[in-house]
């Protein structure tokens, strides 16, 4: 199967997925809505969900659905936030290393890490995370051999058996967006803005789509989104089926660009690092605008933020996960 067909086939079971639990969702969301308040899940302590799904988006990238405890329940992770799921801690193929560098976690038995989902609180139930599986090097062609042990935590995911348990710790974060404008960072509420500039590195996409998500459901949020989403390669873009969906259906309010390391022949979006320039040709003018920034620190600290400093905007309008 061809790379263009297989990204059609899982567009097409992405959108069967969605219509199919649109339908469930509110017909549950109807029921649990008529008595009241929804009993959210998460409280801050510890728990756990259940494995009940598992689709299959591309070679290396999936949908972990886990289930709730009741039906009924909504997660209770606003908008902007995330939660921690915790996993054993691995041992790399070299001892006390991990990926040929240091292992700074080697002497602990369990590890944590932060992920946002893909859904939200009006997916009553259910909390779906998609997670980049990465595999130990040697089992790609041509072999990866800087990262011979792979990722620690998107392995353990991806051992989970239908109806195993994960755990997870939440609501954490400092960031929430309260809508129509409004972001309320570390407990205070911001002025609200007109546009919201996006800059996502690989995996830092996911609070980026819940947030997006968040705003053009609401009729009334009339806040433009400017994406820019870096990555190294075509085949790196997690969720573009749903980001150039959203892109699709709302038009001006979502504006979407990419950036590729190594771009492919005839590739038409941009290219390399992120630079001023490309900044100021994607983002929002830094007047009544704020930007969030999710990505390697590398990226974030030199690349990013410098350069929207450039463009003018100031320290308070730049949020980073």
């Amino acid at each position: 199967v061809s790379f263009r067909e297989g990204r059609m086939e899982d567009n097409s079971l992405l959108a069967m997925a969605v219509a199919a639990t649109a339908v469930v969702g509110g017909a549950i969301y109807w029921a649990s809505t008529q008595g009241g308040k929804r009993e959210a899940f998460l409280d801050k302590t510890r728990q756990k969900v259940v494995l009940s799904d598992k689709i299959q988006l591309s070679h290396d990238t999936f949908i972990f659905r886990f289930s709730l405890p009741k039906k009924t329940m909504a997660l209770g992770l606003p908008v902007g936030k995330h939660f921690k799921v915790f996993a054993p801690s691995p041992k790399g193929i070299a001892p006390g290393k991990w990926n040929g560098l240091d292992d700074e976690e080697k002497s602990r038995a369990e590890i944590e890490r932060k992920y946002t989902p893909t859904t939200s609180d009006d997916d009553l139930g259910r909390v779906d995370l998609v997670i980049k599986v990465y595999r130990p090097g040697k089992t790609y062609t041509p072999s990866r051999d800087r990262f011979p042990d792979g990722g620690k935590v998107s392995q353990y995911v991806d051992s989970l058996k239908i109806g195993d348990a994960l755990d997870i710790q939440g609501p954490f974060g400092h960031i929430e967006y309260v809508g129509r404008g409004v972001f309320n960072v570390g407990r205070k509420d911001q002025e609200p803005v007109k546009s919201v500039g996006m800059v996502a590195g690989g995996t830092g996409i996911t609070p980026m789509l819940q947030i997006a998500a968040a705003i053009l459901k609401d009729s009334r949020d009339t806040t433009t989104i400017h994406l820019l989403f870096a990555n190294q390669s075509e085949e790196d873009i997690l969720v573009r089926e749903m980001l150039e969906g959203l892109s699709a259906q709302h038009g001006e309010r979502f504006n979407l660009h990419y950036t590729l390391d190594r771009p492919p022949k005839n590739w038409k979006g941009h290219s390399g690092f992120v630079t001023e320039e490309m900044l100021g040709e994607v983002m929002p003018p830094a007047g009544e605008s704020c930007v969030l920034m999710c990505g390697p620190p590398i990226m974030i600290d030199r690349a990013v933020r410098p350069n929207l400093e450039k463009l003018g905007f100031k320290k308070h309008q730049l949020l980073a996960f």
